[in-house]
């Protein structure tokens, strides 16, 4: 593979987890307050890097958001994000990461340690924090039905919904079906494992989300 050609791949994937990044990090856009309504949505996300080589200028996945009392998730394909909202308040983070079949989990104490603010209505309504993105909004599902925004200045990142059910049909791929059998990492410990792909994965996600720098720190 060329260089050229690599760049362009990893320039997709960075900019297709900056965009569920974004969103698992917005700020909600409708009225708080208002209990969100249980859904699973199918959306499509298409990356248009600007880059002019043959076949790798756009990328195209279909992610399924999952939104419960006290629970949202997302498949994106490759990657997870389960979210889970505890009776006392706080929120714990599982990211299932398919390639090394493994789920590392994020209790609330180490979001707390890695700083990480998680606003849970914003989390629930899947909505992008940056400025310059248009948006389209769905009232009823509280969820955005259209988005366009630019990452790095030259990468379009479209997330459009394509179908949307209060139960899932039986061919979509729910966040979490997959992963029983994974062995789990605890967030916690990636200092004694940092040589560790499945760690190496996460902390990649977590520096992309500004959670950490390059390495494990707290």
């Amino acid at each position: 593979m060329s260089c050229a050609v690599r760049w362009a791949c990893e320039a997709r994937r960075a900019a297709l987890s900056a965009a569920w990044l974004a969103c698992s990090a917005a700020f909600a856009q409708p009225a708080s307050g208002s209990e969100c309504p249980s859904v699973a949505a199918l959306y499509r996300v298409s990356v248009d890097t600007g880059w002019a080589a043959s076949g790798s200028a756009s990328h195209v996945q279909e992610w399924v958001f999952v939104r419960e009392p006290g629970r949202v998730a997302v498949n994106k394909g490759d990657t997870e994000e389960i979210w889970q909202r505890l009776p006392h308040g706080g929120v714990t983070l599982q990211r299932v990461l398919h390639r090394q079949q493994r789920v590392v989990d994020y209790s609330a104490g180490e979001l707390a340690a890695l700083h990480v603010e998680v606003d849970w209505a914003a989390l629930a309504h899947f909505a992008s924090p940056e400025p310059a993105a248009s948006t389209e909004w769905n009232d009823a599902l509280q969820l955005p039905t259209h988005t366009t925004q630019r990452t790095n200045g030259h990468t379009q990142v479209r997330i459009d919904l394509l179908d949307w059910a209060t139960t899932a049909p039986a061919d979509w791929v729910l966040p979490g079906s997959r992963s029983a059998d994974y062995p789990h990492i605890d967030a916690a410990d990636f200092g004694d494992m940092a040589y560790d792909p499945a760690v190496r994965a996460a902390e990649a996600l977590d520096v992309r989300a500004g959670w950490r720098q390059h390495g494990h720190r707290h």
